[in-house]
């Protein structure tokens, strides 16, 4: 079998000076974009994704009523449970847990996932969810449960679970001022394909904490994914 190499020394590209990009429809092809000295510009996937409305946001319903942790681990009650159906692709990409009053010791934040659809009944739908582009183009079709009043039920994952990140903070701070800020930004996103679970326990030994959260992810169609 042979192959010959072709030379793009003759090809034509079409690059186009602007201070912003332009095309003639939303899905349109077109050129390249160049800054006016000739410098191609390119857009950071993320960016790309809030401009299209697929980045979301969820954090506890009111900013100043705090969750309340467990004591212990438990591996039916996680803390935090969002839950990507079948057909939607959920791509976290950032979470942070901030205590508040942390009296008990070994108190921990774990971000595992699953692929089914483990939840089984209690805590509170979340009402803080909110597209980052705000006009709202696409609702979120996650399923998302958080730990308040009433405590999340799951199916224990066992086996099928992976462990992604881990913090540990072993000392108790009875104080109103947040003790830590738990900040997960993965280097390489886990991507969930639904039926999926994502879960964060938040625990402590003898006393649990309070705390809030907020955590964003990228949501797709599995068609656009595989």
């Amino acid at each position: 079998m042979e192959f010959s190499l072709a030379s793009l020394k003759d090809v034509e590209l079409l690059i186009r000076w602007a201070t912003s990009p332009k095309r003639d429809t939303a899905d349109s092809s077109g050129g390249l974009w160049a800054a006016r000295d000739g410098a191609l510009i390119t857009m950071p996937w993320l960016t790309a994704m809030a401009l299209e409305g697929r980045v979301f946001n969820s954090a506890q319903a009111s900013p100043d009523t705090k969750l309340t942790g467990s004591v212990n681990y438990d591996a039916t009650h996680p803390g935090l449970c969002f839950v990507a159906p079948a057909g939607i692709v959920m791509i976290p990409i950032h979470l942070d847990v901030h205590a508040e009053d942390m009296t008990g010791t070994d108190n921990h934040v774990m971000v595992v996932v699953d692929n089914g659809n483990l939840y089984a009944s209690g805590g509170t739908a979340s009402a803080a969810v909110t597209n980052l582009r705000t006009d709202t183009p696409i609702p979120s079709a996650v399923t998302k449960y958080y730990n308040s009043d009433s405590a999340i039920t799951i199916t224990d994952p066992g086996a099928g679970e992976t462990i992604l990140w881990q913090y540990f903070d072993a000392f108790a701070d009875a104080t109103t001022s947040p003790p830590f800020i738990a900040e997960w930004n993965p280097r390489v996103p886990p991507v969930l394909v639904g039926p999926a679970t994502f879960m964060v326990y938040i625990y402590s030994a003898t006393t649990a904490l309070e705390y809030g959260f907020s955590l964003q992810w990228v949501e797709l169609a599995k068609n656009a994914v595989v």
